[in-house]
């Protein structure tokens, strides 16, 4: 066997391999995701009360982190509150 011949197929089974082993990653990654979305559905209730909590907590934060209007369903108004500068000039 020539040594350019046993070159080649040296390459061709790292090639292979390479590829084995991106496969075997995206199975892991499907596999994971799946996972996740299993345990999400599992425990919906609990997930969705969990960010509704901190939202609350967020939103009673000085300074208002408050989540932005998003134009959903039947609420009226909607507009921004605050905006203008308040104050008088000083003379001297």
């Amino acid at each position: 066997m020539k040594l350019s011949n046993l070159s080649r197929q040296f390459r061709r089974y790292l090639r292979a391999r390479k590829a084995v082993s991106a496969l075997e990653y995206a199975i892991l990654v499907g596999v994971i995701a799946v996972g996740i979305g299993g345990t999400l559905l599992a425990f919906e209730d609990q997930v969705t009360e969990a960010i509704t909590d901190i939202g609350d907590v967020v939103g009673d934060m000085p300074g208002g982190l408050a989540a932005p209007d998003l134009g959903g369903g039947g609420s009226t108004g909607g507009g921004t509150t605050g905006g203008g500068t308040t104050g008088g000039s000083t003379g001297g």
